[in-house]
C-alpha cells in the first residue's frame, strides 16, 4: 500500500515555509555545480568558441570514459539552465506567498518593509562573496592571468569597470562586465532588478484582482526592450525573467488565494497534466522548432529563448501549483514531492544561495591545483565529481554560517524535524 508523510501544511503555512521548495532549490543548485564542473576545462561543446582561443581539444581523450561525460554535458547544460529559470518561478513563488496570505495584499510591514527584507537577504552574502571573488583573483598566483584553457576565464579580465558593476547589480546591463568576477553572479542581478519592478510593475495587478494581467504586463516590460536595445545586452539583461517571476507570483495565489476565481481554478484544473503538456510545448519550440526551421544562428535562437520561455514558465507554475496541493493533504512517500521534501535536499535547499555564489571560485581554484598537478582527461572531471562536490558544500556551508545565516528569518534557517511516522495514502478503493 502506498504511504504518505503527513505535511505539516497548517505550521508551515503559518511559518511562510514550503519545504519542499527548498528541495527544489537544492537540486538546482547541485545540478548548476555539475554543468560548471564540466566546464572547468572548456567542455562547453554545444558553444564552442564562446571565449577566443579556447582550446577544446585536450579536455578530454578517447575511451568509454570521455565519452559518457560527453553526453552527460549537453543532459547537464540543459538542466542547469533550467534549474536557473526554475530558481525565477521558484522566487516569485515565495515573494508572494506571505503577500497571497496578508489581509491587505501587501508585503509585511509595506513596501519599506519589502525592501529591508530583500535587502537584508540578498546583499551580505551577494557583496561577501564579490569581495571573495575580487580576492581569489586579485591574490592567488595565476588567478589574474589568462590561459584560454578553463572557464575561470570568463572571470577576467578583472577591471574597475566590472567591479563597479556589480557593485550596483547592473553588470547584466553590460555584456562584456556581465559574467566576469563571478560569472553565475549575473544571474543576481537579473533577481535584484525583478526584485525592484515586482512592486511596481505586478503587484498592483495582483491587487485589482487579476492575476491574468499581472502576467500579461510582465509580458509587456520584458519584451519591450527587445525593440530598443542591441540584442545581445537585451539577452544579457535576461529580460524576461520578470515573466517567470510573474508565474510563480500567479501560482501561489491560485494555491492559496481564497479569490473565486483562483478558488476555481485550483479545484477544477488537471494541474500535474498541465505542466508535462506545456514542458512538451516549451521543448516543440525551443528545441525541434529550431531545427525544422533551420534557426541556427545567434540572433535567431537569442529571441525564440525569450519566447518560448513562457511555457518553460507556465509549466513550472503548474508544477509548483500540483505539488503544493499534494502537499497540503500528505506527501506520498515515493513521489517527486516525496523526494524534493527528503529532508537531506530540504537542508541543501536552506544554503542554496551559498552554494550557488561561491561554488564556481571554489571550483576555479581546485581546477587550477589539478592542473598544477598534471590531472587531465576524464580523470579531472572524476575527481572534481566525487570530491569537488562535497569540498564545495561543505565549504559553502560554512561561508553560509558566516555571511548568510544570520540574516535569514528564523523560520528558513532550520530544516523540518523528521518525519519517521507515515499513514496510508487515500485511495478511491
Amino acid at each position: 500500500m502506498a504511504t504518505t508523510t503527513p505535511a505539516p501544511a497548517q505550521s508551515s503555512a503559518k511559518n511562510g515555509r514550503i519545504h519542499y521548495i527548498d528541495g527544489i532549490r537544492a537540486f538546482g543548485a547541485l545540478a548548476v555545480v555539475i554543468v560548471h564542473i564540466l566546464q572547468m576545462r572548456g567542455l562547453r561543446l554545444e558553444t564552442a568558441g564562446i571565449i577566443p582561443g579556447f582550446d577544446y581539444s585536450g579536455a578530454l581523450g578517447d575511451g568509454l570514459g570521455a565519452d559518457l561525460i560527453r553526453m552527460a554535458f549537453p543532459i547537464f547544460l540543459n538542466l542547469g539552465s533550467l534549474a536557473l529559470k526554475l530558481f525565477i518561478v521558484v522566487s516569485g513563488y515565495t515573494i508572494m506567498f506571505p503577500v497571497v496570505k496578508s489581509l491587505d495584499g501587501l508585503p509585511k510591514g509595506g513596501i519599506k518593509g519589502y525592501v529591508k527584507r530583500r535587502v537584508r537577504r540578498i546583499w551580505p552574502p551577494y557583496y561577501a562573496a564579490l569581495a571573495i571573488s575580487i580576492l581569489i583573483i586579485l591574490i592567488v598566483p595565476g588567478m589574474n592571468t589568462l590561459t584560454y584553457n578553463r572557464y575561470h576565464d570568463i572571470a577576467l579580465p578583472l577591471t574597475p569597470e566590472a567591479i563597479l558593476t556589480h557593485a550596483f547589480f547592473i553588470h547584466t546591463w553590460f555584456p562584456q562586465y556581465a559574467q566576469t568576477i563571478n560569472t553565475p553572479m549575473w544571474s543576481i542581478a537579473v533577481e535584484e532588478q525583478i526584485y525592484i519592478l515586482f512592486p511596481l510593475v505586478l503587484l498592483p495587478f495582483w491587487r485589482n484582482r487579476n492575476s491574468a494581467l499581472m502576467i500579461i504586463s510582465a509580458m509587456v516590460v520584458a519584451w519591450l526592450p527587445m525593440l530598443f536595445l542591441p540584442l545581445e545586452t537585451y539577452h544579457s539583461t535576461r529580460a524576461w525573467f520578470l515573466i517567470l517571476f510573474a508565474f510563480g507570483a500567479a501560482g501561489v495565489s491560485i494555491n492559496f488565494s481564497d479569490r473565486p476565481r483562483e478558488m476555481a481554478l485550483r479545484k477544477k484544473l488537471p494541474w500535474g497534466w498541465l505542466s508535462i503538456g506545456l514542458m512538451g510545448l516549451w521543448f516543440a519550440a525551443a528545441k525541434i522548432a529550431p531545427k525544422l526551421l533551420g534557426l541556427d544562428d545567434t540572433a535567431s535562437l537569442m529571441r525564440l529563448e525569450a519566447f518560448s520561455d513562457v511555457f518553460f514558465g507556465g509549466a513550472a507554475m503548474a508544477f509548483l501549483i500540483h505539488s503544493t496541493e499534494v502537499w497540503k493533504v500528505g506527501i506520498p512517500k515515493w513521489s517527486i514531492v516525496g523526494v524534493l521534501n527528503w529532508r537531506p535536499a530540504v537542508k541543501l535547499g536552506l544554503f542554496s544561495y551559498s552554494v550557488y555564489l561561491m561554488h564556481v571560485p571554489l571550483l576555479s581554484l581546485m581546477t587550477m591545483v589539478l592542473v598544477q598537478m598534471g590531472l587531465g582527461g576524464e580523470m579531472f572531471y572524476v575527481v572534481l565529481l566525487v570530491i569537488g562536490i562535497p569540498l564545495v558544500i561543505g565549504l559553502t556551508y560554512l561561508f553560509h554560517l558566516i555571511f548568510e545565516r544570520p540574516f535569514m528569518p528564523q523560520a528558513a534557517r532550520h530544516a523540518p524535524p523528521p518525519q519517521p511516522n507515515l499513514r496510508p495514502a487515500k485511495s478511491a478503493a
